[in-house]
């Protein structure tokens, strides 16, 4: 059931960002990400992450206006060293500690540019879901909660075509809120993209 729903979420993030391309123009960005954890996110693995990416899919339904889908992984990474953690009065665990943040993001979105034309500042909004996955390793055993979250998020980009091209830099500010679910707590992280375009 739950690779039914998988399948069925890319699907329509596919089939939305093509209908939206047959509207006029549109763009593919693809850009590096990285992560600077909050919250409960922060609590878990305290680090930044540099191990991140996106795709997006954008096309124009009125000049300004621009409606697609994104899909991106984030990577979050912390090393502990060796610890000792207690399990009861008279036990306890020596080991080295670890842990870990797959964050997969699977996004319907919609971005309001402000000048289209030369730079081409914008906002915009992704809604769908994330799929979260955290491991905390110590020694051999690790604790594992995966699960698929309701998420949003906001953003603030620039596009700046490079002269007459069809390609473009992009740049990016997104937070990332994954809710929290029945048995596992909600995710968010500031994420700083930059990349390029292929507009046509």
């Amino acid at each position: 059931m739950k690779n039914n729903k998988i399948l069925f979420t890319i699907v329509f993030i596919i089939a939305f960002s093509f209908a939206s391309f047959s509207q006029g123009g549109g763009a593919w960005n693809f850009t590096y990400n990285m992560g600077i954890p909050m919250g409960d996110t922060k609590d878990f693995v305290s680090k930044s992450s540099f191990r991140g990416m996106m795709i997006e899919g954008r096309g124009f339904v009125t000049n300004n206006l621009a409606v697609g889908g994104a899909v991106g992984w984030q990577v979050f990474y912390e090393n502990n060293g060796w610890v000792t953690e207690s399990i009861s009065e008279t036990a306890a665990i020596h080991g080295y500690q670890r842990k870990v943040i797959n964050a997969v993001p699977l996004l319907v979105t919609a971005d309001y540019y402000f000048f289209p034309g030369n730079l081409m500042p914008y906002i915009g909004l992704g809604l769908g879901t994330y799929y979260i996955e955290s491991r905390s390793y110590l020694g051999i055993y690790y604790v594992q909660e995966k699960a698929w979250h309701f998420g949003l998020a906001p953003e603030l980009g620039l596009s700046i075509p490079f002269g007459s091209s069809n390609a473009a830099f992009t740049a990016n500010v997104k937070y990332n809120w994954a809710a929290k679910t029945k048995d596992t707590s909600g995710q968010s992280w500031i994420g700083v993209g930059v990349g390029f375009s292929y507009v046509f």
